[in-house]
């Protein structure tokens, strides 16, 4: 996508994720604060940020945590772009398959992961709150995994 910067997320970043995912009540929303313990990227667009996305690494999975693009910007390839960043940073890492939490009632991320390879794996009843709802687990195996390679961001922070 012209015009579309993937890069880590820097610590001045937090009003901008908390922005969308105000504007997201599908996303988890967390405090500013709690991104710098993960490793994340920032999708910025005409230099303001318009989606991110947040990850950690356990054993040989990669777990992503949080994606959230602005609604206003949807549609456009910004989720897929994220998506694929932290599928090759897993894969430097040497994951094998990438799991993920989603609302089972969030059927525009369910059809999106779907589409970028991912399968329900199994169920978290009650996992949510606000509204209390259950997760779905997805995940899919990653390609490539266990490449050597640079481009993995630090932690932020």
């Amino acid at each position: 996508m012209e015009g579309l910067t993937i890069r880590p997320l820097e610590l001045g970043d937090g009003p901008a994720l908390e922005r969308i995912t105000a504007q997201s009540p599908e996303a988890s929303s967390w405090p500013a604060g709690s991104y710098r313990d993960f490793t994340g990227w920032a999708a910025e667009l005409s230099g303001a940020v318009a989606g991110f996305v947040v990850a950690r690494i356990a054993a040989d999975e990669l777990e992503i945590l949080n994606l959230a693009v602005d609604p206003a910007e949807r549609g456009r390839g910004i989720g897929r772009e994220l998506l694929a960043r932290v599928l090759a940073f897993g894969g430097e890492a040497g994951a094998r398959r990438a799991v993920l939490e989603v609302r089972e009632s969030n059927q525009g991320a369910r059809r999106f992961y779907a589409a970028q390879g991912f399968a329900a794996v199994g169920r978290r009843p009650g996992y949510y709150r606000d509204p209390v709802e259950d997760a779905l687990l997805m995940a899919r195996a990653i390609e490539g995994a266990g490449k050597v390679g640079s481009g993995c961001p630090s932690q932020v922070g």
